[in-house]
Parts: C-alpha cells; structure tokens; sequence
C-alpha cells in the first residue's frame, strides 16, 4: 500500500510541476521560440507574406481601375454633350438608314 501512495504521490507531483512548466514556458515567451522554428509555421509565415504582397498590389490594379473608370466617363459625358449639341444645332442631318454618312451632306 505505501508503494502505491508513493506512486500517486509521484505521478501527482509530475503533473503539477508538468503544468507548472508549461504555463511558465507559454507565459515566458520561449514558447514561440520552439514554435515558430517548425517548418509548418515558417511555411505559413511565408504564405501569409505573400498574399500580403498580392492583396496590395490587387489594391493598387483597383485604384488604376476605378481612376480609368471616372476618365472615361468624364470623357463619355463630354462626347454625349458635344453630340447633344451638334443635334439641337441641326447643322447636321442623320443619313436615312442605308444611306451612307458621307451620301447625305
């Protein structure tokens, strides 16, 4: 019986100091020593770098595309009022449809 009481005693002891250690290496900051040192995590790292990489430059393509966008609309909107213009004039008549453009002046 009191081989069995050491044995209890023992492996109660080893649990507490194992718990111990543990919070303390977690606490300390020695932890992501041995963490960040396996291959998963360095791989991860990289990949995480990469997709930051792509999303700026994702981010950079947006802005040129919403900065082309507003060009040609601004330009869109100064051929509608030039259209709009030469039309209310009537200095030019619209060919009839299968005339050619150069057949009606």
């Amino acid at each position: 019986m009191a081989a069995v009481m050491r044995f209890l005693f023992a492996l109660l002891l080893g649990v507490l100091l194992g718990a111990v250690g543990m919070g303390w290496l977690l606490q300390s900051g020695a932890g992501d020593f041995f963490i960040r040192r396996t291959e998963a995590v360095q791989d991860l790292e990289r990949r995480l770098a990469d997709a930051e990489k792509q999303r700026d430059q994702v981010s950079r393509q947006l802005e040129d595309v919403v900065g082309r966008a507003a060009r040609m609309e601004q330009s869109f909107g100064d051929l509608e009022r030039r259209f709009r213009a030469l039309e209310s004039s009537g200095t030019h008549s619209a060919p009839a449809p299968g005339e050619s453009p150069t057949a009606a002046e």
